[in-house]
């Protein structure tokens, strides 16, 4: 008898421990915190009184399961949660984007090359919207995961591979809104710029717009002071400016900068017409030829104030220029002005605009040709011996009055779709052990939260049994797919076995409706992983056993062979498994 109450007991704990974790909100469901005092006591009730069952320590992170005023409920164990005061934990990077992400607020990006390609998404799969330069200037740090960094500049956010930035300490341009601070009048007073890119902001604060900026030397007139911000006036352009980048003084040029250093660029286009003023709009002054040198005055909107010729002043777009900055997809507009830029090498250009058309060249990365005219989702281009052809919108990037062409790829099957992951193991449950140490559960973390991102970045919903190194119980993480209904659930891990010349990847289902995901996926992580296909297997698995949505455990290579630990700890392996697994998600949602 006293047996059977013992059995009974046990599993009325482990009923409780999962339905718990199920009864938790969906934000508390992907919540995780860290202890922030050295030792914190766990209780049996929400208050100070309350039994203490547990004792956890600084720096150790939980998931969250309930919350109750000041008080969180943290899944210590697979079978012991408890309370603990909100005041005592900080909240990790759980629900966050990134795998190392810091706040945006405490860094700015820094590039490293000429031509670092801007994609919509974290990874090589995801359409280019853009082009950055390794003069560019304040360009905002958003947050990063282990090989991608996703940035800010002139108003495009995207995606750069994360080998070819460094990431800097913010400028204090970039400090938020100043509080509220009385206005002094500065009539008569000249600033003089003294940082290259200087924002100029609608109001007194970096979250407001920017109407243009500024360049090292230019002077502007001060029509006000509130705090760290000064009131400008420049070339018509009224505005705010940071003053830790900016010399309050006197001025013998009538505060316009006689004496400003000029900052030249090259004309990159034939016929480039000059405004009277920074829009479509303005009035046509004159046209510039190609390879002509003009001094940028002023920017605006994505348009520069230039000065050429004798002396000779006007607008013009300043996408057309080969300067410090981004290149950026056109303003939308019916002229076919501009030019293509080829980004990848063997790129076909055809006779006709489809991709059953013949073949008459191959362009190199970095080619450009004029546009003359759009035909829905080709460009047809004027080639360099005078004749025309087509190339597909949606595979180069844009210069000029075009607007960029795009075509939905993978992120059309993915989107408003949920998908819950589950990066396997995790705490004291290390997984696998490699041949040289390494853990499966760090593994799988850095798979999912790769994944995690390019999901996300697809407009998908995500949800992440864990975020960081965090013990989950077993039961709770297909709970987690049933309670969010999920569209997929995917559970990551890696193997490992006695014999060490066994290699490969194998991808298990339960139910015989999981078969097509099973397939679809398992496809692409051969395809893209060259690991030694290990087939598709049914079976009854718990983790598979009790999810009640689609799901799949997938088993990423044998950490037991040496060579392939050592191939799939790489950043590269990372990168394409994930990859593989987002682009086969994407195969079976096309299909079903």
């Amino acid at each position: 008898m006293r047996h059977k109450l013992h059995i009974f007991l046990t599993a009325l704990l482990l009923f409780t421990t999962i339905f718990s974790f199920m009864d938790a909100s969906p934000a508390e469901a992907n919540r995780t915190v860290v202890v922030a005092t050295d030792v914190l006591n766990v209780r049996e009730t929400p208050d100070a009184d309350g039994r203490v069952i547990a004792k956890v320590l600084r720096g150790e992170s939980y998931p969250v399961v309930d919350s109750q005023g000041e008080w969180l409920k943290i899944q210590v164990t697979s079978d012991k949660a408890g309370w603990v005061a909100s005041f005592l934990v900080t909240e990790s990077s759980q629900g966050a984007r990134s795998t190392a992400s810091r706040a945006a607020s405490d860094a700015a990006v820094q590039i490293l090359t000429d031509d670092l390609r801007v994609r919509s998404g974290p990874g090589t799969n995801f359409s280019v919207v853009g082009s950055l330069h390794s003069s560019a200037a304040s360009v905002q740090y958003l947050e990063e995961n282990e090989n991608w960094v996703k940035v800010h500049f002139d108003g495009m956010e995207g995606w750069v591979a994360k080998e070819y930035v460094t990431i800097l300490a913010k400028k204090k341009e970039e400090n938020t809104e100043q509080p509220d601070v009385p206005v002094e009048e500065a009539k008569g007073q000249v600033a003089t710029i003294t940082t290259d890119g200087l924002n100029i902001r609608s109001e007194p604060s970096t979250q407001s717009e920017v109407l243009g900026t500024l360049s090292d030397g230019q002077q502007v007139d001060v029509l006000a002071i509130r705090g760290d911000w000064l009131n400008i006036s420049y070339n018509g352009t009224v505005g705010w400016v940071h003053s830790d980048y900016a010399t309050i003084g006197s001025s013998s040029s009538g505060g316009h900068g006689g004496n400003t250093p000029k900052t030249g660029a090259t004309i990159k286009v034939s016929g480039l017409n000059v405004r009277s003023e920074p829009s479509l709009n303005g009035k046509v002054l004159e046209q510039l030829p190609k390879g002509t040198n003009v001094t940028i005055i002023s920017e605006k909107n994505n348009w520069c104030e230039i000065e050429y010729g004798n002396g000779e002043t006007g607008w013009i777009a300043g996408w057309f220029l080969e300067r410090s900055g981004v290149t950026t997809p056109a303003p939308s507009t019916t002229s076919n002005e501009g030019t293509i830029v080829i980004v990848d090498d063997g790129t076909n250009i055809r006779t006709a605009p489809s991709t059953n058309a013949k073949v008459v060249l191959r362009a190199n990365e970095g080619e450009e040709f004029s546009i003359v005219a759009v035909e829905d989702n080709w460009y047809k281009i004027k080639l360099k011996d005078g004749s025309e052809a087509y190339v597909a919108g949606w595979i180069v990037a844009t210069k000029g009055n075009t607007p960029s062409i795009s075509r939905a790829g993978a992120e059309q099957y993915l989107a408003n779709k949920v998908i819950v992951i589950d990066p396997g193991h995790g705490g004291r449950d290390v997984g696998a052990i490699g041949v040289q140490g390494t853990y499966e559960k760090n593994l799988t973390l850095r798979t999912s939260l790769l994944l995690q991102d390019k999901l996300r970045a697809a407009g998908a919903t995500v949800y992440m049994t864990r975020q960081n190194d965090t013990s989950v119980p077993l039961q709770a993480r297909p709970q987690m797919a049933n309670y969010h209904r999920a569209d997929a659930f995917i559970s990551v891990h890696y193997d490992s076995i006695d014999d060490s010349s066994v290699t490969g990847t194998t991808t298990y289902y339960y139910s015989h409706s999981d078969k097509n995901l099973a397939d679809s996926v398992h496809s692409s992580l051969v395809q893209f992983t060259n690991l030694r296909d290990r087939s598709v297997r049914q079976e009854n698995y718990l983790i598979l056993r009790e999810s009640m949505q689609p799901s799949l455990l997938l088993e990423l290579g044998y950490i037991s062979n040496r060579g392939e630990e050592i191939t799939v700890l790489s950043g590269d392996f990372q990168e394409r498994a994930s990859t593989a697994i987002y682009q086969g998600l994407a195969q079976y949602f096309r299909g079903n």
